[in-house]
């Protein structure tokens, strides 16, 4: 070992160890030109390879180096490009998007099961038996439903009795009972109701008055549909659209 290998290891050996070693640009110097040292006291050996390090780094004129213990810590360290260090990414966040915000998805407000009511042009009416008791006549009629689209109603269908002219005989129905529940029609299908025909004579009515025809307006429909239908009545009345059975 030469002079400047020996001084150099002194100095850093000197006094007790300690996590970090710092040879200054003055000692560096002072070593180079060979100027005396103060001997202190070598208390532990740091080894030939640590001698070694600091020997390239005075060769190669490092201004000052700091020599220290192995950290034990697990913390993870972020590495820099081109002395810009990324910001940590939490694992899982979403992308920012253009707007800073978060863009709900579309959704649908439309019930499900949800039809269109069913048109005059959609639908066919027929008449069904005739029962009679204590003066009345109970008819069901129905709608049918002849399209491929399903449609629903509800409620009380307009009725009115008409003679071979087509003109009104006496009053239009009154309505029965309460207006129930939706009825949904699929093509094909149908929606029933019934009409009670009063023939027994009252004031106003000595002679049941005969008609030819029923028109009958489909719930909630301005435009009326027609069959032959011959009864004589005093009064008349309509219950709501069920689903047929």
């Amino acid at each position: 070992m030469n002079d400047l290998e020996r001084r150099l290891s002194d100095l850093l050996h000197a006094g007790a160890p300690e996590p970090e070693r710092t040879i200054t640009p003055g000692e560096i110097a002072r070593l180079a030109q060979h100027a005396p040292m103060p001997r202190r006291r070598i208390t532990k050996s740091w080894g030939v390879p640590l001698l070694a390090a600091a020997a390239v780094l005075v060769a190669v004129g490092v201004p000052a180096v700091v020599i220290g213990h192995t950290s034990n810590s697990a913390t993870p360290t972020s590495h820099s490009v081109g002395g810009l260090t990324p910001a940590p990414t939490a694992a899982g966040s979403p992308s920012p998007t253009g707007s800073g915000t978060s863009r709900p998805s579309p959704t649908t407000s439309i019930t499900a099961g949800a039809v269109a009511t069913c048109l005059t042009g959609q639908l066919r009416l027929a008449a069904g038996p005739t029962n009679g008791a204590a003066g009345s006549l109970y008819t069901s009629l129905s709608f049918t439903n002849t399209t491929g689209t399903s449609c629903s109603m509800r409620g009380f269908p307009g009725v009115s009795l008409l003679n071979d002219a087509g003109v009104i005989v006496g009053q239009p129905a009154t309505r029965d009972g309460s207006a129930g529940s939706p009825v949904r029609l699929g093509p094909g299908q149908r929606a029933q109701f019934i009409i009670r025909v009063g023939t027994a004579t009252r004031t106003g009515c000595t002679v049941p008055r005969p008609s030819s025809q029923i028109e009958v307006y489909p719930p909630g429909q301005t435009v009326a549909l027609r069959i032959p239908f011959a009864t004589g009545s005093c009064a008349m009345s309509v219950q709501s659209v069920l689903a047929a059975k």
